[in-house]
């Protein structure tokens, strides 16, 4: 190569060269040695579309790097994780399992709490649409808190009162669930009666009882008004406006019954006036509930003797079938006379006492033998504290302890808090009894919180030190 040539040469590589070492000043050539004290830097960012969650990440430094993973959390917990590789620029879809998270959340979504009992019923439905009733089962249900605004849900147990007409402001107090300061009492004419849809005038006491009264103006005309917070008959307090020409009962004999008597062997004799060839005998608490057969205690036979009297016979469900196998513990044979029903003519009632009958063991087969829980008295809520319960957050504590004020407790109740509309925010908590009127139970904060999902990556160098790069999806706020 002459002189010439070779100084035209090197004009030209000397700026490749030139260019090589201003990179090599900016960043280390791939598998040189990093500058001292160099750690690794990491950026992270992402993109939800088909097929999962779009990554783009970098790893300044990746010679110093030994692991590399991204996690997706829900502060203050971990759901998944994936390995990735490391290297100074990378892609990854991951369709990680979102069912840790409900997606289907909503402003009105509201923190339920249940009381599991014993005595309570469950009904199960097969693919073959066929209905099994299994013992045990939900039988209170109380709103205590919200994911934005406490939207209750009040409802009244059926009950029943009879008025006389004419009477003045009458008040009564009533059950039910999830009653509160603002919850709006209605009044409707069932049947008969006149008093227009208003509202009426109640005192709730908390949860589970309020007292409701309804004005002298609806009582002036026999027929049957309904008082309900949602307009449902079947969950409505009835009060019967009886007709002026009702018959009077004045007296049951006997007045007590052995409460293991044989309901063949039933037979009472009721005295009073105003009986007629239509009076018919009704036993239970509520004459009027529609389609509360439930309610009804005996199914009876009513002979006329004469206008002062009447005799009853029952009709058994079998030959062995006992009266208490139809009137639930602590309440006694409620007995009322039927008039003319089109002028909604009843009776006061009279009650006939059950005693209690302490007696050996009866020896049977054991293929005869049914075991069967003896029916107590429903357990209800009447007060939570906290209340209303807070949303939770990564900063709460794990578990927060409710304290639940009630009636009738037994030491088998369970606790159940439900969350939101989908089936697995729906369960069992940890819970202590501590009387009839108390239980305690820790309420976890994964099922009642605030969720904020991020994704992480995260580093691990040779030496074991990490270093990561978080950021929120903000689309799941």
């Amino acid at each position: 190569m002459d002189a010439a040539r070779a100084g035209r040469y090197a004009r030209v590589m000397r700026v490749p060269a030139i260019t090589l070492c201003l990179a090599t000043l900016a960043a280390p050539c791939l598998g040189g040695p990093p500058p001292a004290g160099a750690v690794p830097e990491v950026h992270l960012s992402f993109d939800s579309g088909d097929g999962g969650t779009h990554f783009n990440y970098s790893i300044i430094h990746p010679e110093l790097v030994r692991s590399a993973w991204i996690e997706v959390v829900d502060r203050p917990l971990v759901l998944a994780h994936k390995p990735v590789a490391i290297q100074p620029y990378g892609q990854v879809t991951w369709d990680w399992n979102q069912g840790f998270i409900n997606f289907f959340e909503q402003e009105e979504d509201n923190l339920v709490l249940s009381i599991w009992d014993p005595n309570g019923e469950t009904i199960t439905c097969d693919v073959n649409t066929v209905m099994t009733a299994h013992p045990g089962g939900v039988v209170s249900s109380t709103t205590v808190g919200a994911r934005e605004r406490l939207a209750p849900y009040p409802l009244l147990n059926p009950s029943f009162m009879r008025v006389s007409p004419g009477s003045d402001a009458v008040t009564l107090d009533v059950t039910g669930s999830d009653l509160s300061p603002l919850t709006r009492f209605h009044v409707q004419p069932s049947k008969g009666a006149r008093c227009g849809d208003q509202s009426v005038h109640a005192q709730v006491l908390n949860f589970a009882h309020a007292r409701v009264t309804l004005a002298a103006a609806c009582l002036r005309t026999p027929g049957i008004l309904a008082v309900s917070t949602d307009g449902d008959q079947e969950h409505s307090v009835l009060f019967h406006v009886v007709g002026r020409k009702s018959p009077v009962l004045q007296s049951v004999s006997p007045a007590a019954l052995p409460e293991n008597m044989r309901q063949s062997k039933l037979t009472l004799l009721l005295r009073g006036r105003g009986f007629t060839q239509s009076s018919t005998v009704y036993t239970g608490y509520s004459p009027d509930s529609p389609g509360n057969y439930m309610g009804d205690q005996l199914e009876l036979s009513t002979e006329y003797v004469s206008p002062t009297e009447l005799r009853i016979t029952a009709h058994p469900d079998s030959d062995e079938s006992t009266i208490n196998e139809k009137v639930s513990p602590g309440e006694k044979l409620r007995i009322w006379v039927r008039g003319d029903e089109e002028k909604y003519e009843l009776s006061e009632p009279r009650d006939v006492a059950l005693r209690h009958v302490i007696s050996g063991p009866r020896l049977q087969p054991v293929h005869d033998i049914e075991f069967e829980l003896r029916r107590q008295k429903t357990p209800f809520v009447t007060s939570v504290s906290p209340f209303p319960i807070p949303l939770m957050n990564a900063h709460s504590p794990e578990e927060l302890k409710v304290t639940i004020q009630g009636e009738n407790f037994v030491p088998e109740d369970k606790v159940r808090f439900a969350f939101g509309n989908q089936a697995d925010n729906d369960r069992e908590v940890r819970s202590e009894y501590l009387s009839p009127t108390l239980i305690r139970a820790w309420l976890p904060r994964q099922l009642f919180r605030k969720h904020q999902i991020s994704y992480r990556l995260v580093v691990e160098t040779k030496t074991g030190q990490r270093y990561s790069r978080q950021v929120d999806d903000k689309g799941d706020e």
